[in-house]
């Protein structure tokens, strides 16, 4: 088969699949994970981590609004920047770009920038959010913090168990900032 012959198979291929409508997830009413969240709020009412971690979860499974309450509940048991982070990345899973911008700017805010994930996660609410510049900006101190996200391979290692939407989101920005920002070594 010619290059051009190839070329064309998997154009047509390709449109085809990006006009397939992913399938929806269903409800899923349980999961070990969630039993376990769902024991520890059980015992301990205020539980600030079990409510930010079980919010996450059910963020993942698409069950928005039990996930809103439960961020909402862990932020007023715990005031902390790592909790302002957590609800960001559940917010980001679950399409809430202003929200992540929100509660990521929060975090970074009351730690001072100092929190390892600060500038990574500021990269997702800004890529959500479409403000390429700033998560160029913020990609460029996620690297001087972290040299990881430096290096496609050790970017691929560093994000093996995020999220596909969390993957995307770093590995687009990592690209423009590696082809357009990148200081020359």
């Amino acid at each position: 088969m010619s290059p051009s012959r190839f070329f064309c198979c998997f154009l047509t291929l390709s449109l085809c699949a990006a006009a397939v409508e992913p399938m929806a997830p269903g409800t899923v009413k349980t999961t070990p994970k969630l039993e376990v969240l769902n024991r520890q709020i059980a015992e301990n009412a205020e539980n600030a981590q079990a409510y930010s971690n079980r919010g996450y979860v059910l963020a993942l499974l698409g069950r928005k609004e039990e996930a809103r309450a439960d961020l909402k509940k862990a932020l007023s048991l715990s005031d902390k920047p790592n909790m302002h982070n957590r609800a960001g990345w559940a917010y980001f899973n679950m399409g809430d770009y202003a929200d992540t911008v929100r509660e990521c700017e929060l975090a970074a805010k009351m730690s001072d920038h100092q929190a390892h994930y600060d500038y990574y996660s500021l990269v997702l609410g800004y890529w959500g959010t479409g403000d390429l510049q700033k998560a160029l900006e913020n990609y460029q101190l996620a690297v001087e913090k972290d040299p990881r996200f430096g290096s496609y391979k050790t970017l691929m290692e560093r994000t093996l168990e995020w999220t596909p939407l969390e993957q995307r989101a770093i590995h687009e920005v990592y690209v423009l900032w590696s082809k357009a920002w990148k200081p020359a070594s």
